[in-house]
């Protein structure tokens, strides 16, 4: 029976982690359609990379990261992980990690 149970746990930690997989693909075609052409969104490791302008970055990362946490819990409430997003100038010379938490 304890066999069972272990068995029960490994099954269900895959699933979550097929499911946050199919989450995160869902999450990065819709910042590619509401961030327009000039940000390019892709997927990072485990993460989702958001590269934008060095002006952009400079100026404007307060608020795109609003919009993204915004659209994030608007379309996707019901997470089952954290999601990480990257934001990075175009150069790649800086970036900022966030995470976004899961559902509870």
């Amino acid at each position: 029976m304890h066999m069972r149970g272990l068995i029960s746990k490994k099954h269900t930690k895959k699933n979550n982690i097929s499911k946050m997989e199919e989450v995160k693909a869902n999450i990065i075609r819709l910042l590619q359609t509401e961030l327009g052409d000039k940000n390019r969104v892709a997927p990072y490791r485990d993460k989702v990379l958001i590269n934008i302008s060095k002006a952009d970055f400079e100026h404007r990362l307060g608020t795109l990261l609003q919009r993204v946490y915004r659209l994030i819990e608007q379309h996707h409430p019901e997470r089952p992980d954290h999601l990480g997003i990257v934001i990075r100038d175009e150069d790649a010379r800086h970036e900022n990690v966030f995470k976004i938490w899961k559902s509870v």
